[in-house]
């Protein structure tokens, strides 16, 4: 019976750990940035739309967040659809093999 319990134990544990990694990973990798912005692009993928902003430091996502309460992506995407320099703010990581990018939370023009 011990060993049963100290399954379950760990197995919420486990959840637990994920739950709060995800709960707590766009505060704690959130960035600023000055960026110019060369292209953006839109994905259609599973009936929601992900928008693609290209800028000459990377590729960045542009989609709502729940975490920051962002649910104006649209708006945001045609705001950067011209070109020029923007201060960003941003969070996430970039991983290229998981096609994993920043996503944009804010974005202003810059001098």
């Amino acid at each position: 019976m011990s060993k049963i319990k100290t399954v379950i134990f760990t197995v919420l544990g486990i959840i637990a750990f994920a739950v709060l990694g995800w709960a707590t990973t766009p505060y704690w990798t959130a960035g600023q940035a000055v960026v110019e912005v060369t292209g953006t692009t839109t994905k259609r993928e599973g009936g929601k739309d992900r928008y693609l902003v290209f800028t000459t430091s990377g590729t960045y996502r542009n989609t709502d967040s729940l975490h920051y309460l962002k649910f104006d992506s649209s708006d945001l995407q045609g705001q950067l659809n011209k070109p020029g320099r923007y201060r960003i703010n941003y969070y996430g990581f970039r991983v290229p093999v998981l096609s994993m990018y920043k996503n944009i939370t804010r974005a202003e023009a810059a001098p």
